[in-house]
């Protein structure tokens, strides 16, 4: 190698160092942070074969590509804005600084995330699931409503959603409003766990280690009260 080269590899190094350790200690990086687990586990484990979208039921591939041109994302069914209210954090950065195991747990859990149309969840954002009057379907292909601030999924999704917030409020003490749970408690009478969704706890228990008990046993949901919505 070139001696001028080397020179200067010498005396840059400890600059390099330096910096890396500013960034590495400002950006904390874990073996299970949400990033590792969008990009390796969801997909590759998860997902494995493929699978359907969570609120409209678009088939896709292993790598999240729908024959019908839908392009599937990966959505936190309890908002991770809901989870940077409950943990008083104005951004994802100060949560991971300030907060970090605690809601690099949050952000990760596999039983919040589910496949979706990324188109949709835009609409998402500030609005809690609920019920909608009457049938005002805001897209063509797909059961899905929201009106004065509540979002009304498909019938076959409502337990789903039900059952990982329900899992999300319990599991972390996360609010829940209590016009939401009165929605939620009904979803999971209406639409039980499907050999789907089961199969679906037995893979995250093999990859995360935790169950969702509120698949293997919906009527424990019931019995759940409704932790202060404060700061929401």
């Amino acid at each position: 190698m070139n001696k001028y080269l080397i020179e200067i590899m010498k005396k840059t190094a400890p600059i390099l160092s330096v910096l890396f350790i500013i960034v590495a200690s400002t950006f904390p990086l874990k073996a299970d942070d949400y990033n590792h687990i969008a990009t390796d586990i969801f997909w590759n484990q998860l997902y494995q074969g493929g699978g359907w979208s969570l609120y409209c039921g678009y088939r896709f591939d292993q790598e999240g590509n729908s024959p019908d041109g839908y392009h599937i994302g990966i959505d936190h069914v309890y908002d991770t804005e809901w989870m940077l209210d409950a943990l008083h954090c104005t951004n994802r950065n100060q949560c991971y600084i300030e907060k970090e195991d605690t809601f690099v747990k949050m952000e990760s859990d596999l039983h919040n995330l589910y496949p979706a149309w990324t188109d949709l969840t835009v609409y998402r954002t500030g609005r809690d699931y609920g019920v909608v009057e009457g049938e005002d379907w805001r897209f063509d292909n797909c059961d899905f409503e929201w009106k004065a601030g509540l979002l009304e999924p498909r019938p076959l999704s409502r337990g789903n959603i039900a059952r990982s917030i329900l899992y999300m409020h319990t599991r972390y003490n996360l609010p829940v409003s209590a016009e939401m749970m009165q929605a939620l408690k009904a979803w999971n009478r209406e639409d039980l766990p499907s050999e789907q969704e089961r199969v679906r706890n037995d893979r995250i228990e093999k990859i995360q280690g935790q169950r969702n008990p509120y698949i293997d046993d919906p009527d424990l949901i019931d019995k759940i009260g409704v932790i202060s919505a404060t700061g929401r």
